[in-house]
């Protein structure tokens, strides 16, 4: 665009989450749908194979994109930030006893819970004047291989704010924000590989 620690250091890492995220007026994600109640499936599950951030909904036209090589270009570094955020973000909350591996989009698995993210819109809200952070709207489902059920389904709002305290720190440019988003929606997964459910309210 031009223009296993522990169960006590699970919930610490889990405390830690809360506290970051209700100390400030700072939101990172807004829940619009999730199943009622928690999936013990997941949260007891122990390997997750991510396939990576589905853009294929976005027209780069609707964003100001004069072609698709340009809106590609910025795209581009999104699976590597992608990649990079869930080692971070098991480690900053102390959960050892989960297994994330992000796999090619038609890589077979045979095992383990699958996880998929589907960008169904993107709101363009920054400016220099605001620093207003973009908001990607993404369909989210958590799918056990070996039964084949859908374990999550859910529709949340990540935006690109980079004060997350667990995502990386991009500069402004519309591909950076778009690498932060792509931490924020890590952020929001290993929240639900950790409680099997997302918490219903902006944080």
């Amino acid at each position: 665009m031009r223009n296993k620690k522990t169960a006590f250091s699970l919930f610490a890492g889990i405390l830690i989450w809360g506290i970051a995220t209700s100390c400030g007026a700072a939101a990172y994600y807004e829940t619009i749908e999730q199943p009622s109640g928690e999936s013990a499936v997941i949260k007891a599950g122990s390997e997750f194979k991510v396939k990576p951030i589905d853009f294929s909904a976005i027209k780069p036209a609707d964003l100001g994109y004069a072609n698709t090589e340009e809106w590609k270009a910025d795209i581009e570094p999104v699976p590597q930030a992608f990649v990079e955020a869930f080692p971070i973000l098991l480690k900053e909350a102390n959960i050892s006893n989960k297994k994330v591996t992000v796999i090619k989009k038609d890589e077979p698995v045979t095992n383990g819970i699958v996880v998929e993210v589907v960008v169904k819109s993107i709101v363009v809200k920054w400016n220099y004047f605001t620093a207003q952070p973009d908001e990607l709207i993404c369909n989210l489902t958590f799918t056990d291989v070996a039964s084949g059920q859908k374990l999550f389904s859910g529709v949340v709002n990540v935006n690109s704010r980079s004060g997350n305290p667990y995502a990386q720190a991009y500069k402004a440019s519309f591909s950076n924000r778009l690498q932060t988003a792509a931490y924020n929606i890590a952020w929001v997964l290993t929240k639900i590989m950790a409680q099997g459910k997302i918490d219903p309210a902006v944080y």
